[in-house]
C-alpha cells in the first residue's frame, strides 16, 4: 500500500533522529517556522527567502518533545543559544579548526547559513534567561539536516566526532583571540 503521507519517511526518520539526538544531549531545541509579517499574521510577501526569519514554534523540547514535534512534520531545527551556544567564526577555515584542536577547544562545528562557521560550545553567558533569541535574526542556528530552500546548513566537524563534548565558551574565545594576537 502506498503512503498518503505528504513527506516522505526518510526526511522524516532523518529530521527526527537528528532533533531527538541533539535534544538527548541537552541541546536547546525547537522547531523552526517562517516569521509572520508584523500586523498581518501571514508571511511578508515583499521579503526575499533569503532573509526571511525562522522563529521557535514553541520553547526549547525535551527528547520525546521532540520525538513527537518531528513524527508528523519535517520542521527546520533551531539551536536556541543559552546553556548551550556559539561562537561565530566567520567565513572559517583549516588554521581556526587547527588553532582549536591545539588548544584541545575543538567541538562541534556549523557551517551556514553561506560561509559563516560557528563552534558550538557549552556555555554562551551574554544570554540571559529571560531574553534567549527566539529566531535565526535574534541568534538561533539552523541545524542539520533541516531543509529550508534558502538555507542550509551542514557540520564541518559533526557533534559525534566530538563525543558530543562541547568546548567551554571562555577557553575556546581565549584559544581564538590569543591566535589572532600572534598574526
Amino acid at each position: 500500500m502506498l503512503s498518503t503521507h505528504p513527506y516522505p519517511a526518510g526526511e522524516l526518520t532523518e529530521m527526527r533522529c537528528a532533533a531527538t539526538g541533539y535534544a538527548a544531549h541537552g541541546w536547546p531545541i525547537c522547531p523552526g517556522i517562517p516569521a509572520a509579517h508584523p500586523g498581518a499574521g501571514t508571511l511578508d510577501p515583499e521579503s526575499r527567502p533569503e532573509e526571511a526569519d525562522l522563529v521557535c514554534r514553541g520553547g526549547p523540547l525535551s527528547q520525546d518533545e521532540a520525538f513527537q514535534a518531528w513524527t508528523d512534520q519535517p520542521w527546520p531545527i533551531l539551536l536556541c543559544p543559552g546553556a548551550v551556544g556559539s561562537i561565530d567564526l566567520g567565513a572559517g577555515d583549516r588554521r581556526t579548526e587547527a588553532v582549536l584542536r591545539d588548544a584541545g577547544c575543538l567541538g562541534p562545528i556549523l557551517v551556514g547559513p553561506g560561509p559563516r562557521w560557528h563552534l558550538i560550545v557549552e556555555h554562551a553567558p551574554h544570554h540571559a534567561a529571560s531574553h534567549l533569541p527566539r529566531s535565526t535574526r535574534q541568534g538561533c542556528l539552523l541545524l542539520p539536516p533541516s531543509q529550508a530552500p534558502w538555507r542550509i546548513s551542514r557540520w564541518r566537524v559533526a557533534p559525534e566526532a566530538t563525543d558530543w563534548r562541547l568546548p567551554d565558551h571562555a577557553t575556546a574565545w581565549a584559544a581564538l583571540h590569543a591566535d589572532r594576537r600572534r598574526d
